[in-house]
């Protein structure tokens, strides 16, 4: 993905340079040499009987390769010899270096966060942490994830930290637009923003780069790092789709752990992509009215999956009663290896 868009910048930048300049005279001095060496030298000579062969040893002569199986006798032939490993190589080399300098330039643009993001559909992670090398390596265990880009962007690190193809990075501060412009905000389809630390401080950070991200892509679903509970309120106001409080989960995971030293694991297996997870999947068509405990049933007999909950109205409903009947609209809260599809009436 990125020696794509690499590939793209370069060419749009040559497009604009000497390269088409060089590149013209080279084309020009190819066909204009095997022109006149055919006129000259076909007669004469049996190593040029067509346009074909002219060609072939303009090109080996400016490439100075120099195969020496076909050698120009007349005074026109030879003078185009003359001139093509003369001007020849000094072209190649002038167009090679042009875009090899190109080539480097944008890598480096793009290794040091300066290049311009065109991915669609992307992946953003603002912000770089302790965690964040790990969220990166889960998102490509996910079977959604696993393809999509993913843009980093932070201001505290000079190059790109991950070692991938599919990620990208942009060197700047995630709560400014023109940085955000820069990743390609309007075509992003996900967000996640981190906390640079572990204090209430870096929530503010987390707030602005939340608005600045919702005021400019209102469609991208976003989730945020939080640190103190009590600015939950302002990232619900900012537009945050998802928000996770790291410090309050672990603090119950470790008072959890205590009564139940297994939960642990069983949290960590379903919070990662890698076997059993947590799918968010509607209820079957003409389910309405159906009984929790039935449905449940059914979903472990036809799908091998255990329905753990309901979301309603955006709430989340977890092990409800065995009479508790299902609404349209509801969400099925599902443990299973793969995400379960429902026929009709399932």
């Amino acid at each position: 993905m990125i020696v794509y868009q690499i590939l793209k910048r370069v060419l749009i930048r040559a497009s604009k340079g000497s390269i088409p300049i060089l590149l013209a005279a080279t084309i020009f001095i190819i066909i204009l040499g095997a022109t006149v060496v055919y006129f000259t030298e076909h007669r004469v000579n049996d190593d040029f009987q067509s346009w074909g062969d002219c060609l072939w040893w303009i090109l080996v002569t400016i490439s100075t390769v120099g195969y020496g199986d076909k050698v120009p006798v007349t005074l026109g032939g030879r003078a185009i010899a003359f001139v093509g490993m003369v001007a020849g190589p000094i072209l190649l080399v002038s167009l090679m270096g042009s875009l090899g300098t190109l080539f480097y330039d944008e890598w480096q643009k793009g290794v040091k966060g300066m290049a311009q993001v065109t991915f669609k559909g992307h992946v953003l992670i603002c912000g770089w942490n302790s965690t964040a090398m790990d969220i990166v390596a889960e998102l490509r265990q996910s079977g959604v994830f696993s393809k999509l880009p993913i843009t980093i962007i932070d201001d505290t690190i000079d190059v790109n930290p991950v070692k991938d193809p599919g990620v990208s990075f942009i060197r700047g501060n995630p709560s400014l637009v023109k940085v955000l412009e820069q990743a390609n905000i309007r075509e992003a389809k996900y967000a996640i923003v981190l906390a640079k630390n572990q204090t209430a401080t870096a929530d503010q950070q987390t707030v602005l780069a939340v608005l600045a991200i919702k005021d400019i892509n209102p469609r991208v679903q976003t989730s945020a790092e939080l640190n103190d509970v009590n600015n939950e309120g302002h990232l619900r106001r900012a537009g945050c789709d998802v928000i996770v409080n790291t410090n309050l989960l672990t603090s119950k995971l470790l008072a959890l752990s205590l009564q139940n030293p297994v939960a642990n694991k069983v949290i960590s297996e379903l919070a990662s992509y890698r076997g059993s997870e947590i799918y968010r999947v509607p209820i079957p068509e003409g389910a309405q009215g159906c009984r929790f405990d039935d449905m449940l049933a059914t979903c472990k007999k036809e799908h091998d999956a255990i329905i753990i909950g309901v979301e309603r109205n955006g709430k989340a409903l977890v092990n409800p009663a065995a009479d508790f009947e299902l609404k349209s609209g509801d969400q099925l809260l599902v443990i299973s290896r793969h995400a379960p599809v429902f026929g009709s009436g399932n």
